[in-house]
């Protein structure tokens, strides 16, 4: 009998189809959506496999999974899923960071040109009927020649700064675990520690995960460190910034602007943040493409089909877990 994997919102055909050999996939219909978490408890006890898309697996959705020996996250991150109790109760858990990384790295750039060239406040400007006049009234940053700080110089943070080199920018990092000398040569990037990271780039760009120790790692005494011409732009976690502390960056003129793709509470985005007119903002679309998403379902459903044959996958997230 096939392995049995519930997924909490509708999947496309071909994906159903490519896994329909290895594993019984169900899913809620196209027009419906999602399950909801009640109906998530309700179904999971005769399923081995979850696979989840914005939803929070906590202890109770994993308790009521009597049979579960695999838990998947559409994305990269995976603070969504307790992952401490599914290790405890030899569950794996599954991310996708292959198919994320050019996606994400992609709209990290588009965020960082629209804030840094000041493209959405000219484009409200035309609509309201302006027109520039003066040859120096401008409010936009060239990115040419200035410095991008990368914190988090994983798969997507090398990604940006590769791009960033394209267009010209200086490439800066930090990161915990810092790269060999030939490593940084072969990348053209040069380690700072956090704190010169900030006061030295014309551009802050987040890439780490969500854990503990960076919970509001961005906050009132770290954004004061920073140029007050330079940018910060977020496409990781929204609470690796503490938005109440940003709004007062934005409004008092310690940073010039920001650029975000997450938010600390959302889909609920403060009426302050929404007022800065030197912010913009997108509604965590970093992978949200066609393409970027069937391949995200793939490689959660690879990594699942493979825990179910006997092997522990390459984005197997809880490494210790105890499976077989």
């Amino acid at each position: 009998m096939k392995p049995k994997i519930l997924a909490t919102q509708w999947i496309p055909d071909e994906v159903k189809e490519a896994f329909a050999a290895e594993a019984e996939l169900t899913t809620p219909d196209q027009e419906k959506i999602a399950f909801s978490k009640a109906e998530v408890l309700q179904l999971l006890p005769d399923f081995d496999g979850l696979y989840t898309m914005f939803f929070k697996t906590d202890r109770q959705v994993i308790d009521a999974g009597k049979k579960l020996k695999a838990i998947a996250n559409m994305g990269v991150g995976f603070d969504s899923i307790d992952v401490a109790y599914a290790t405890e109760k030899h569950i794996a858990v599954i991310n996708t960071p292959h198919s994320v990384t050019e996606g994400t790295a992609e709209l990290t750039v588009a965020l960082m040109m629209n804030t840094m060239r000041s493209i959405t406040a000219y484009d409200r400007f035309v609509r309201e009927g302006g027109w520039i006049t003066s040859a120096f009234d401008a409010a936009g940053t060239e990115l040419f020649g200035r410095k991008i700080g990368i914190c988090g110089f994983g798969r997507i943070g090398r990604s940006v700064g590769k791009k960033a080199q394209a267009l010209g920018m200086q490439l800066f990092y930090y990161d915990p675990f810092r790269l060999s000398k030939e490593e940084e040569t072969a990348l053209g990037a040069t380690y700072l520690p956090f704190e010169d990271l900030l006061r030295q780039c014309d551009c802050i760009s987040l890439h780490m995960p969500y854990t503990p120790q960076n919970h509001h790692l961005i906050n009132r005494d770290t954004l004061s460190m920073m140029k007050p011409s330079a940018y910060l732009i977020n496409a990781a976690r929204g609470a690796v910034v503490k938005e109440s502390d940003l709004v007062w960056a934005l409004q008092n003129g310690v940073i010039r602007g920001a650029g975000l793709d997450v938010f600390e509470t959302e889909p609920v985005i403060s009426d302050a943040l929404k007022a800065c007119p030197n912010v913009v903002m997108t509604p965590h679309i970093g992978t949200q493409t066609y393409g970027i998403r069937v391949r995200m379902c793939h490689e959660a459903l690879q990594g699942m089909t493979a825990i179910f044959s006997g092997k522990r996958p390459e984005n197997l997230v809880n490494r210790t877990v105890e499976l077989f």
